[in-house]
């Protein structure tokens, strides 16, 4: 199969640290490598700036093709809007041939969308979209008073305009489903739902645990983790709130917890600063400040070693779109308790590598921090096996691809 992915702001090759430099652009390069593989051909059409080669390989049969467009130097993605028709035309000169022959067009975010649509327009290729956040959805957690910021009427319309369009709609969750019918009374043709993926092999269980536990210099029977910005919709308040069931539980069976919670960059802006010292008093308040490791950001490193140390990953968000970061704690064989809201059902069984409980109820949210924790070492172990087992089987970056070229084959019953 031959497929086309347009990307105009998410280079795949993107390095860490330039802008616009994300999740989404490694989900292009990993999808692009395991479709690759597994013996398809994928060209990833993004825009053309700094000093990049215009053409460069993700893997053999993935590869960038880096296009011209709009200005020189950094644009936007909120500003892409009216460079887009020009995008489309400078990679149909250039790859027109080659588009002609191609089994279908995918778009990525809502430019990748605008663009792809008007690929597969001109040669009349079955369109697929991934929206990998819904303007509709961030709008509603991310307001812009000036509007100036995100552009959301732009981006909303033309997200619209895309979903009517599109052949086939690949959701990252069901929670996005839910949006897509709810805020742009949209029903498109074909929905499928398939997760984001995560490395497995860089995301691993530690060969040995005691001594990467030993490494991070944190003493504890029960080390817990919970990791993210310094941003209440992270839900950090709510976990101190629901610590007190813990430290009794702690203190009955005599066992000493701590739990490793972010304190933000080194040099917090003024509202961060002010959420921490709310973390802070608030800890205080229940008497659990002694439970706290607070850490500043980690490196790539100290973040897989503190998923692989870790008894239990928390993801304590009042409302989780997804969350990445409780599949990279299932890779490392860490089970995990987080949110009921959002994207976490759609990952977690509970009972079975995690628990799911509501953050607002500290009672609740503390029992079920307790159920992973205070049980026997057999239960313990099962667990862990089973998260590993989770995000091997259903979100590696070969399962992702597999659900992807399973949704692609329904486009057209030829394609496979």
């Amino acid at each position: 199969m031959k497929i086309a992915y347009f990307c105009p702001h998410s280079d795949p090759l993107a390095q860490p640290g330039e802008p616009d430099a994300g999740g989404q652009c490694v989900y292009e390069a990993e999808v692009t490598r395991a479709l690759a593989g597994q013996g398809h051909s994928v060209r990833c059409f993004t825009r053309a700036w700094g000093d990049k080669p215009p053409r460069e390989s993700v893997c053999d049969g993935g590869k960038v093709h880096r296009i011209p467009m709009g200005p020189q130097g950094f644009l936007r993605k909120e500003e892409m809007g009216p460079h887009l028709a020009e995008f489309v035309a400078n990679t149909i000169a250039a790859h027109g041939d080659w588009l002609a022959k191609c089994d279908l067009v995918h778009g990525h975010y809502w430019d990748g969308g605008v663009s792809g649509l008007g690929a597969a327009l001109a040669f009349g290729k079955p369109l697929a979209f991934t929206s990998h956040s819904l303007g509709a959805l961030k709008q509603a957690r991310v307001p812009d008073p000036d509007g100036q910021t995100f552009n959301y009427p732009l981006r909303l319309a033309a997200e619209g305009r895309v979903l009517r369009s599109a052949d086939l709609v690949v959701a990252t969750s069901q929670v996005e489903v839910e949006a897509i019918h709810r805020d742009y009374h949209c029903t498109p043709l074909r929905v499928r739902v398939v997760p984001a993926g995560v490395d497995v092999h860089r995301f691993a269980p530690a060969t040995d645990r005691a001594a990467v536990r030993s490494a991070l210099g944190v003493e504890a029977d029960w080390l817990l983790f919970t990791v993210g910005r310094l941003d209440p919709r992270k839900g950090f308040l709510e976990l101190i709130n629901a610590l007190p069931p813990l430290k009794a539980a702690a203190a009955k069976s005599g066992r000493r917890v701590r739990i490793m919670m972010p304190a933000g960059p080194q040099r917090p802006s003024d509202e961060e600063q002010r959420y921490l010292a709310q973390l802070r008093d608030r800890a205080a308040s229940l008497g659990v400040t002694e439970l706290i490791h607070w850490f500043h950001r980690l490196d790539d490193q100290a973040l897989l070693q503190a998923y692989q140390a870790a008894d239990l990953f928390v993801c304590p968000s009042p409302y989780e779109p997804f969350g990445m970061v409780i599949v990279e704690a299932l890779a490392c064989g860490t089970p995990a308790v987080a949110t009921c809201h959002g994207g976490p059902p759609e990952i977690l069984t509970p009972g079975v590598d995690g628990e799911l409980a509501d953050p607002g109820d500290p009672e609740a949210f503390g029992a079920a921090l307790v159920a992973i924790l205070d049980c026997s070492a057999d239960a313990q172990a099962m667990r862990r096996s089973n998260a590993r087992n989770t995000a091997v089987q259903r979100f590696s970056w070969e399962a992702v691809s597999d659900q992807l070229l399973s949704a692609y084959s329904t486009l057209n019953s030829t394609l496979g």
